[in-house]
């Protein structure tokens, strides 16, 4: 997976189904995903996510997401190649995401 792929949390945005069918361009997915995470009926454009780190589309809440904003800001290529890892943002995400934290992990233990 290229680096560009890898969120900045550790998660595959590759294997995201949103990421897949913006770039399949698969219209009936995208309502589907909408429909299931926003409650949001024919509305294809809500689900288009090209990735965290892309200049767009973004899921809302990857756009919004203070992980994503802090490491954009800091220009490091994840959180695990942070100086500052571990920190309260991160923290926040782990208890949301606890599969950030295993793969953040098993990055910086390469590094």
């Amino acid at each position: 997976m290229s680096e560009m792929l890898l969120a900045y949390c550790g998660l595959d945005c590759e294997g995201c189904p949103a990421y897949i069918a913006t770039k399949a361009n698969d219209i009936e997915k995208l309502m589907e995903l909408a429909a299931q995470w926003f409650q949001k009926e024919n509305d294809a454009e809500t689900c288009r996510c090209m990735g965290c780190k892309s200049e767009g589309p973004r899921l809302g809440f990857c756009e919004q997401c203070a992980v994503r904003t802090c490491a954009s800001e800091r220009g490091v290529v994840t959180c695990a190649h942070c100086e500052d890892y571990g920190c309260d943002i991160l923290l926040a995400h782990f208890e949301q995401i606890p599969d950030s934290k295993i793969k953040l992990e098993a990055i910086r233990q390469t590094l």
